[in-house]
């Protein structure tokens, strides 16, 4: 009974760290607001007011491709709940992300016990990754949820823990085509890789390919591209016949040794898994755990579910190799965005050997291990607490940009509002207008000027040419100056012709 009170005790307090680290940011809006996030909400709100339903969805990294619209219906959730808030996107991700570490924690806990579920728990909790793909709103950051989903339902298939497997498959099919909606690359890369070990794995092979079933896995894996097809059908299969064109003739392809290469990726994956702990102290920890535990397992020969460790270790080392096979450009680590997920499970797995002999050292090692991560998170709530978050580049100091014009033209119908932006596109500013018209019905503002005035937001830029060139376009030579605001890095300038 008192192991029980601890250990819940224990997963209340990981629960509050998760927390923690997470609703601080949320709380005071110090989160990431970019291009992306504009477009993405104002698509949201051209679906529920303009009742516009778009089949395709956000920009890929190749020209005329794109990602799944399911994101954008996935948006429309939070935008009716909260009214249009910004903020309410990311409390929306943050409540998904949340349950699913939840799921996580007890799908652990019920198969490989409290310590690994503790352990795996607390890394996520701190882990810098997961942090900000909890704090962060993108159609990759929901690759999280469903690809541990995909994952936990082939350890489910693999162990056997349901007496019928047909609808498993079905939503296993539904899993893998969610993960390509939401991050393109990936799927391209995990849809042949699961299809390749379904055949190799004996155990596999004979539950796909009984009679129905692998049509039942179709049926799922087709469903979330159904958009995708009729945008196909609309626009003579245009995305189809850039994919094919472009794996036949892979763009900004360089000359490279496949060597190199092969060190790209290595160093790729090394820091996907180094992206797990908070400093480099616990990695150094985890590795030499990770060592020992390896070396008592092969030295005992013990396998526990040995199945779907097969098939997870197939699974990262496929995905290793098909990757090295492209090197037409750059390969982003979003890419693979939740690898991570496959990571801590085969951490898991590796954590939760017991062996008759060395158990006693190895619980030890468990419980140091514990103890560590626990006072590492404490040291980082610490800090946290003497720092004053940052405010740049975030929804708090574009909200503040809008709210100050909005508070000076709060009696006018009309006004005229120029933004620059280093996109050149102003989606994030023209959202939060948007949010003020809908929550205090504000008037939208014009692109020309309104009664020889006009109010101009402008942002840094690296690019100072580009800046320039804008500036020089965009404001009359006659214009003077009739006010000037600064909020840290962004300058908002009424300009007034006489």
């Amino acid at each position: 009974m008192a192991k029980k009170i601890i250990g819940a005790a224990l997963f209340i307090f990981v629960i509050f760290l998760f927390c923690y680290f997470r609703l601080k940011p949320l709380y005071f809006q110090t989160v990431g607001y970019t291009y992306d996030q504009g477009r993405d909400f104002l698509k949201a709100a051209e679906i529920i007011q303009d009742k516009n339903i778009t089949f395709i969805g956000p920009t890929t990294g190749i020209q005329g491709l794109f990602h799944g619209a399911w994101y954008y219906y996935l948006l429309t959730i939070p935008f009716l709940i909260f009214k249009g808030a910004p903020i309410g996107f990311y409390y929306f991700n943050f409540f998904i992300q949340f349950v699913s570490f939840v799921f996580f924690a007890y799908f652990l806990h019920k198969f490989f016990g409290s310590q690994v579920s503790l352990i795996i728990s607390l890394l996520i909790a701190s882990s810098p990754y997961f942090i900000f793909t909890s704090i962060f709103v993108g159609n990759n950051i929901m690759v999280l949820p469903v690809f541990l989903a995909f994952l936990i339902a082939n350890f489910y298939l693999l162990e056997k823990k349901i007496k019928k497997p047909q609808l498993l498959l079905l939503i296993i099919g539904l899993l893998l085509g969610f993960t390509t909606e939401f991050e393109l690359a990936f799927g391209l890369f995990l849809i042949p890789v699961y299809l390749l070990i379904t055949t190799l794995l004996k155990n596999f092979r004979s539950i796909f390919y009984a009679k129905k079933n692998f049509l039942l896995f179709l049926s799922g894996l087709f469903i979330p591209f159904i958009p995708r097809l009729l945008f196909e059908l609309k626009n003579n299969f245009m995305q189809t016949r850039i994919l094919w064109s472009y794996l036949m003739h892979p763009s900004g392809q360089n000359t490279r040794l496949y060597s190199q290469i092969v060190q790209e990726r290595i160093n790729l994956f090394y820091g996907y898994f180094t992206s797990l702990f908070v400093n480099d102290f616990l990695f150094k920890i985890f590795f030499i755990l990770f060592i020992l535990t390896a070396y008592f397992f092969l030295e005992n020969k013990i396998k526990k579910y040995h199945y779907s460790v097969n098939f997870f270790l197939l699974l990262i080392i496929f995905l290793f190799f098909l990757s090295t096979l492209n090197n037409g450009g750059f390969f982003w680590g979003n890419y693979f965005e939740g690898i991570q997920y496959l990571i801590l499970i085969i951490l898991a797995s590796i954590l939760s050997f017991q062996l008759q002999t060395q158990s006693v050292i190895l619980d030890f090692l468990k419980v140091g291990v514990l103890i560590v991560i626990f006072l590492l998170n404490l040291n980082s709530i610490l800090k946290s607490n003497n720092s004053k978050p940052n405010a740049v580049g975030t929804l708090k100091l574009q909200t503040q940009v809008v709210n100050y014009i909005f508070q000076k033209e709060q009696q006018m119908d009309t006004y005229c509002v120029k933004v620059y932006t280093p996109p050149v596109i102003p989606h994030t500013y023209n959202y939060l207008f948007l949010y003020g018209n809908i929550s205090k019905h504000y008037p939208l503002p014009k692109n020309d000027w309104v009664k020889r005035k006009c109010w101009y937001i402008v942002e840094t830029d690296e690019n100072n040419e580009r800046r320039t060139e804008w500036l020089e376009k965009n404001i009359p030579r006659k214009a003077k100056t009739a006010h000037k605001k600064l909020f840290n890095d962004v300058e908002i300038i009424l300009y007034e012709l006489n």
